[in-house]
């Protein structure tokens, strides 16, 4: 019983972990769009380069992220 309880909430946790993976990918796209704006406000960058590159950026590092996330459920999934 009690070991039931523990891989109830194993796969909860996991499944908690996995949730917020959209939402590290939404922030890191809007994280680079509201870089690349504040690098257009304060020095005058041509837009059609600033944004595509900042929003790259951030999205790169949301990918980076997201890999460390599922490392970490893959971890814990594999526990006992």
């Amino acid at each position: 019983m009690a070991d039931d309880k523990k891989e109830l909430y194993r796969w909860i946790k996991i499944g908690g972990i996995l949730s917020f993976i959209p939402f590290v990918l939404l922030g890191g796209a809007l994280l680079g769009y509201l870089l690349a704006d504040y690098l257009d406000k304060k020095v005058i960058f041509a837009p059609l380069i600033v944004y595509p590159v900042s929003i790259a950026i951030g999205m790169l590092a949301s990918v980076v992220e997201v890999i460390r996330i599922i490392k970490l459920a893959v971890k814990i999934s594999e526990s006992r």
